[in-house]
């Protein structure tokens, strides 16, 4: 092709040349070469893009092919994957329906695992109310037993304590506490409908162990004879509110001794015998049992002081301070408010001859609070009344605080001293009320007994604040006598100094 162009251009060039120098035959046999030439040319270009038309027709059939292989290849993966899609989705379909039905089976099995743990934890707490209840039992056993029949007390106070020691431990056996518990229980009630003649080792009085023989009858009768028969002691009631309720008793009457020994001594045969028994089993047994002297004097007061219990000790404290202070009151004011006639006549004499130095100086020679009010207006005699007025209300505001001291503490010890033994009343009765909650009683007298004991310490508050209310009554009384003098005295020896305004 670029041979054909360079052929071209040449003729184009050498045109006019060939024309002038050959003739128009050459001309155009040249014309017929040219035309030769291009058109040789031109197959030459036909051919080459024949070939290159059959190349672009090979490569595009190969195209084609690799195009449709690679289509044939994709519908395969096409249909494999839609294959394994719906291989899939049948395997998540049935995974889907074990999921629910595991969920449902899971919800069924959540739902019974909450109802047996309420079932659990309501057992559980049953099994605790239960064991705490048995617990309370126990201890309220090991509380009544200081003030039961105190028969083999100290085996019972063991057993019960290891009783419940064993209920302290986790997850312990309730079995054995509960049989202790009952066992002890048992044999309380085996002692009030049993009777038992049997010899033994006891303590009597002071002594140490000796051997006796003991009859008990239920409850309500127990007394030992020594060996020798010397001495005989019974096991009685006290009624106390506080301690024990039992207590052993070895001073007894000489009639209950002599009865109380036969009694012992005839069970031991088969014989009819008479046993001496207060089956009312009241307070005022001890009263009528015991041997001693009925007590007077010192002894009684302190019988009485201890009924009151501990609220008696404060209600004494509060007596013996107000004593004190009112002792102290009263020397005081004695000593301070005397109001002597001869010190005033001598007083006055002095002021009306004007000898006001004298008289200050006799006013200082007292020490009572009249000399020094009237010191405070006559060492001002010299002066204004102002001055004389101001330099005694000085001398008031000092020496009325001196003579009212204390006075508050007295009245409120006269308030405090019945509130006192209203406490120890109420205290009483609170211990009264318990003590018959806890063991009962089936004596009245034992419920006005506890009273009137309790009613002590109201009856002591009582006799403090009124003698201490009438002290300060008193006092305040001669406070107001003093004041008043003072007051009056002061006033008219102003008036005496100074007649008229200065």
């Amino acid at each position: 092709m670029k041979q054909f162009i360079l052929i071209l251009l040449c003729s184009v060039f050498l045109m006019p040349i060939v024309v002038e120098a050959r003739s128009s035959k050459e001309e155009a046999q040249i014309q017929d070469s040219l035309k030769q030439v291009r058109l040789n040319q031109l197959k030459k270009e036909v051919d080459a893009m024949l070939r290159i038309r059959l190349e672009k027709a090979d490569e595009l059939e190969k195209k084609e092919a690799a195009h449709w292989r690679a289509k044939y290849k994709e519908n395969r993966l096409t249909e494999e994957h839609q294959a394994e899609s719906r291989a899939l989705e049948a395997r998540y379909s049935k995974l889907s329906t074990d999921l629910g039905r595991l969920t449902e089976e899971l919800m069924s099995s959540k739902t019974a695992t909450s109802g047996f743990e309420e079932k659990a934890s309501a057992e559980e707490s049953s099994w605790d109310a239960f064991q705490m209840q048995v617990d309370l039992s126990i201890q309220k056993r090991l509380e009544e037993i200081p003030g039961d029949y105190p028969l083999n007390m100290e085996m019972r106070l063991l057993t019960l304590h290891k009783a419940k020691d064993v209920l302290q431990k986790k997850n312990a056996n309730l079995m054995g506490p509960m049989q202790d518990l009952f066992e002890e229980l048992l044999q309380r009630y085996a002692w009030t409908y049993t009777q038992e003649i049997e010899t033994r080792f006891s303590q009597m009085g002071s002594r140490a162990e000796v051997k006796v023989d003991r009859l008990r009858l239920g409850t309500v009768f127990l007394g030992e004879v020594d060996r020798d028969q010397s001495q005989v002691q019974a096991l009685l009631r006290t009624g106390a509110l506080q301690g024990k309720v039992f207590e052993w008793n070895d001073d007894l009457v000489p009639s209950l001794e002599t009865e109380i020994r036969s009694a012992v001594l005839s069970s031991k045969k088969e014989d009819l015998i008479s046993v001496p028994l207060d089956l009312l089993q009241n307070k005022t047994i001890k009263n009528t049992v015991s041997g001693d002297a009925p007590v007077e004097g010192k002894e009684a007061f302190i019988a009485w002081f201890k009924k009151g219990g501990i609220v008696m000790y404060p209600l004494a404290l509060a007596a013996f301070f107000a004593l004190l202070l009112c002792l102290e009151r009263f020397i005081v004011l004695s000593r301070r408010g005397h109001l002597s006639k001869r010190f005033n006549k001598k007083f006055s004499e002095l002021v009306d001859s004007k000898k006001y130095k004298d008289a200050a100086d006799l006013c200082l020679k007292k020490e009572t609070s009249l000399s020094l009010i009237l010191f405070s207006v006559i060492n001002r005699a010299t002066e204004t009344r102002d001055a004389a007025e101001k330099s005694l209300q000085e001398a008031l505001l000092r020496e009325q605080p001196k003579l009212e001291k204390r006075m508050g503490l007295i009245a409120a010890i006269g308030s405090i001293a019945p509130l006192l033994g209203l406490l120890g009343t109420v205290t009483g009765i609170i211990t009264l009320f318990t003590v018959i909650t806890e063991l009962g009683t089936n004596d009245a007298r034992v419920l006005a007994g506890g009273i009137s004991e309790a009613l002590v310490t109201t009856e002591t508050g009582l006799l403090i604040a009124i003698p201490v209310m009438i002290l300060h009554g008193l006092l305040s009384e001669k406070i107001e006598q003093v004041t008043s003098e003072l007051y009056v005295q002061s006033t008219s020896l102003l008036n005496t100094l100074f007649p008229k305004d200065s």
